[in-house]
């Protein structure tokens, strides 16, 4: 298939560039031309730019040849790369979202990043990090559905998060988990050892394996509790690149990772049982700049939902692209400094959750 096919996917011909919003099927016969999440936000503000939006069935995330050139392409999910489009994605946490050249969460271009924390003010990190764990972890709210949070939980264990298979896991991983399973328990020093099934996952190989360690090793078990009760008090997390793992980053809980990640810079990766076995030796000893981190990652890389700026926001990213909209009525930026709104809360039926592909 050429660029310039009928079939290539955007909308019915127009002298104007619009916004094409691709997403997955299921997504869209849920949502139509309103959309959700972040694209809800942005769409009906740019309509009233003049700027025509269309949600359609996102084709791919792999064959560049399936978007036109006429139009922008923002991509649930994707990871192509071109000078017209955006991969659009949760950000680990609602309501930040990426909106980025290269991919999303393993595939982002933070994998690369450097960041120089220590120019960040410590004091606003903090305050922010403390709203963002009030909002999200004091409720157990969580990428994934979740029980109510109990507490009452062991302190000091290695907590592992298991994910499954999916493609972006399979393109993270540096080993399979069932070999990272053996590993922790060979070098856990007697610290007790739970381990969290993926709940789009629980009958994976590796939740086998685990169960059948549970059965050998004193101390080793699997759980279902709530994310931030295991993540509270824990030693560690470990897991190939879970979100579970970044949310720990709030807990200021440390992360051991046998996968490439787009957090790496505030966790330790490790690629061989070597490495693996310093990193549970110590990872207490590093001095993780958690809250700067977090604030440097969400509140300056990524784009809030809450903000209310979002679609002069947004419109500004496409053109740093060097893609030009053009709106008739342009927007006017009502927070110059990116503020967001005061006192917002994750939904109460926390439909972001119900977002994230599996295994993500």
């Amino acid at each position: 298939m050429v660029l310039d096919d009928p079939a290539v996917v955007g909308r019915p011909s127009s002298p104007a560039p619009g916004l094409v919003i691709h997403v997955p099927a299921h997504l869209l016969a849920r949502h139509g031309q309103a959309g959700f999440g972040l694209y809800g936000r942005i769409a009906p503000d740019f309509r009233r730019m003049g700027i025509e939006v269309t949600f359609v069935e996102r084709p791919s995330t792999t064959e560049l040849a399936l978007y036109n050139k006429r139009d922008f392409h923002i991509v649930h999910h994707g990871f192509l790369r071109r000078f017209n489009l955006l991969n659009c994605g949760i950000a680990y946490v609602w309501p930040y979202w990426y909106l980025d050249r290269r991919g999303v969460l393993c595939d982002s271009s933070m994998i690369n990043a450097a960041p120089r924390l220590a120019r960040l003010d410590a004091g606003r990190a903090a305050r922010f990090v403390r709203g963002l764990y009030d909002r999200t972890a004091a409720r157990g709210g969580s990428k994934h559905a979740q029980p109510p949070r109990a507490g009452g939980l062991e302190s000091g264990a290695i907590v592992v998060f298991l994910q499954g298979l999916s493609e972006p896991v399979l393109r993270s991983m540096y080993m399979m988990e069932t070999e990272m399973l053996e590993i922790v328990i060979r070098h856990r020093d007697a610290r007790p050892v739970l381990i969290k099934p993926h709940p789009q996952f629980p009958d994976t190989i590796a939740v086998a394996h685990a169960l059948r360690l549970a059965g050998r090793h004193p101390g080793v078990s699997l759980t279902g509790a709530n994310v931030h009760d295991l993540l509270d008090g824990a030693y560690c997390s470990v897991s190939i690149c879970s979100g579970a793992s970044f949310e720990g980053l709030m807990h200021h809980t440390p992360a051991i990772l046998f996968g490439r990640s787009d957090f790496a810079a505030c966790a330790w990766t490790v690629r061989t049982e070597a490495e693996a076995a310093r990193a549970l030796r110590e990872i207490r000893a590093r001095d993780f700049e958690y809250d700067r981190f977090l604030y440097w990652f969400l509140r300056r890389k990524m784009y809030s939902q809450r903000n209310p700026d979002l679609a002069a926001r947004v419109l500004q990213r496409i053109a740093q692209t060097g893609f030009e909209l053009r709106p008739v009525r342009p927007p006017r930026l009502i927070f110059p400094e990116d503020e967001e709104v005061p006192g917002a809360t994750v939904p109460a039926r926390e439909e972001h959750i119900r977002i994230i592909p599996k295994g993500v």
